[in-house]
């Protein structure tokens, strides 16, 4: 008799366990409508001008670089704060609360050049933002400075 019960109790376990498996992987799943559309209206991303031949449009790259959102290892959080960037709603609290956001930007501009080459469009004219190390902004002599003095010789003929 306990044997006939528990065998009724393994299986049910085990039938409650398959019927929830697909509820947890589909809870697993980011949602990236948000990022496409936060994307698709970032002036940076619009004013591409790799965009211009017609090739694929601002739309067509943003759902392209969530679906590689989508298959990577990162999660709604990362996603949200992917959105942040493209709305330019990145505070100083968001920045020390995710201390490993240069390695989310780092990712999301692989995704986006994937994406690039996929669709066909040229990888250096994209949306990269290089920042001027400290220091180097004021490479250029100052009035009060003498800039390098030029030769005045004619080359020998």
């Amino acid at each position: 008799m306990y044997k006939n019960c528990l065998t009724r109790l393994v299986a049910f376990y085990a039938f409650a366990g398959l019927c929830l498996c697909p509820a947890w992987a589909q809870a697993a799943e980011i949602n990236t409508d948000a990022f496409v559309a936060a994307c698709s209206k970032d002036p940076i991303i619009t004013d591409d001008t790799a965009f211009d031949d017609g090739k694929a449009t601002p739309k067509a790259y943003c759902e392209c670089v969530a679906a590689a959102l989508a298959k990577s290892d990162l999660g709604q959080k990362d996603v949200d704060m992917l959105i942040k960037m493209h709305n330019e709603d990145i505070s100083d609290a968001d920045v020390e609360s995710y201390p490993k956001l240069d390695d989310l930007m780092i990712a999301n501009e692989g995704y986006e050049d994937a994406c690039r080459k996929t669709l066909g469009l040229p990888s250096d004219a994209g949306t990269d933002v290089e920042e001027v190390p400290e220091g180097e902004d004021d490479m250029m002599p100052e009035d009060d400075e003498e800039a390098p003095a030029e030769e005045d010789e004619a080359p020998p003929q």
